[in-house]
């Protein structure tokens, strides 16, 4: 509508005919045929059967003659009356083809606003049942680590248990010593020199045997937390960040990691665009920059961090010789198996996660082909994750005090690395 136009003419035509015909013709009256007596001329009293073409206005055969007209154009009006409907009947035709477009315009939308309910509708059933399935999944998270908290808690309390009781043990053999001693000490000469041998002074490691091990250790020693863990933060991070409305200031920001061939063992071939590593077909040339030797065939990646929580994600071409995780800062003059290295990786038939003197051997169906690595600096954690499923696969702990780099492991042919973030 907004595209129309007035037609004055138009409008001028219509306001004729009103004026003629006052009265709309009855139904099955033929066009253009009788419709009734004919208007009568105001001043003459007599039928208007003329048209003054200069005045456009229709007029009787008295006023033909008068002086207002007699040099005027006349023509018949039934002539004009049928010009009239013509161009009437030749303007109604496109009004009539707009009016079907926007009706079925109208119907159109009428139509999308349904499959648009119908898809809101679908979109909210799936996104409820998404959400319950998380609120089932963390639900069932939440009994898990409970248990084992409670299992690892159980099992400490019931060393220290054990540590308190040889403790009582230590206790009760001293305190009969000690009065064994004090008894002996109010004796005179000889039998005091009987009696000192009687009680072992002489007899090295007797005081203090079964001691050592057995005291006050902290939390962190005995492998308690002292802070809430954070296992599952990335996961919800990763899961919910598409759901977010409102602009996202990521909890976990994502790494834009590459290679750094300066750390780079000799026998290993970087992509060009420092992303994927391998071991090279054949031994390279001496490097005109020294390059770490050694038989650790690995190189660290860039940035490194000294603060902050990172994430970036790894791909597994190869079951063969691999592994991937962060190591402590790198210096140039430093050799490689001087590093502190966490990571998860495979030697073959072995999968664990190995990080100073920890190592535990991990499940077989723990091991995805794209891991997530998240490293918390403040805390001290260094996680990893199945990228697809973002299920927990380890978690190390460690008081990083260095710049932390991401660390990369080939020691198999037909095995790569590749950096996804």
């Amino acid at each position: 509508q907004r595209n129309f136009r007035p037609n004055l003419q138009l409008a001028n035509m219509v306001q004729i005919i009103r004026q003629l015909h006052p009265h709309p013709q009855r139904s099955g009256a033929p066009v253009g045929g009788n419709r009734g007596p004919p208007e009568l001329c105001e001043r003459h009293q007599e039928p208007l059967k003329l048209f003054c073409e200069v005045d456009e206005e229709a007029i009787c055969v008295v006023c033909r003659e008068s002086r207002g007209h007699k040099q005027h154009s006349v023509v018949p009006l039934e002539e004009v009356l049928q010009e009239y409907r013509n161009k009437l009947q030749r303007h109604l035709e496109p009004l009539k083809q707009k009016l079907d477009a926007v009706l079925k315009q109208k119907s159109h939308e009428e139509a999308k606003i349904t499959e648009l309910k119908e898809q809101m509708r679908q979109e909210l059933q799936e996104l409820q049942s998404e959400l319950e399935a998380l609120q089932r999944f963390l639900l069932g998270e939440q009994v898990q680590q409970l248990a084992q908290l409670e299992s690892r808690f159980q099992a400490l309390l019931a060393r220290q248990g054990r540590n308190v009781a040889a403790l009582d043990t230590q206790r009760t053999a001293l305190e009969r010593l000690i009065a064994q001693a004090q008894d002996s000490a109010r004796q005179d000469g000889l039998q005091l020199l009987k009696d000192s041998k009687g009680l072992g002074f002489r007899t090295p490691g007797l005081w203090g045997s079964g001691l050592e091990g057995i005291g006050t250790q902290d939390p962190s020693a005995l492998g308690l937390r002292t802070e809430p863990p954070s296992v599952l933060r990335p996961f919800v991070v990763m899961t919910l960040r598409p759901c977010c409305s409102q602009p996202f200031n990521p909890i976990v920001p994502t790494a834009e990691v590459t290679l750094d061939p300066e750390s780079a063992h000799p026998r290993l071939a970087l992509s060009l665009d420092r992303r994927s590593v391998k071991l090279a077909e054949r031994r390279p040339a001496a490097p005109a920059t020294k390059r770490p030797e050694g038989g650790d065939f690995c190189v660290l990646g860039l940035p490194g961090f000294t603060t902050g929580r990172h994430y970036w994600e790894v791909e597994i071409a190869g079951r063969r010789g691999w592994a991937v995780g962060a190591a402590s800062r790198r210096r140039h003059n430093q050799r490689p198996d001087n590093r502190e290295v966490w990571c998860v990786g495979s030697t073959g038939k072995r999968y664990q996660a190995c990080g100073g003197a920890e190592q535990t051997v991990l499940a077989p169906g723990e091991r995805p082909r794209r891991f997530g690595v998240y490293l918390d600096y403040e805390r001290g954690q260094l996680g990893f994750y199945n990228a697809d499923t973002m299920g927990h696969i380890h978690t190390f702990r460690a008081a990083f005090r260095d710049s932390v780099f991401p660390f990369f492991r080939v020691l198999g042919r037909g095995t790569r690395i590749r950096i996804c973030t």
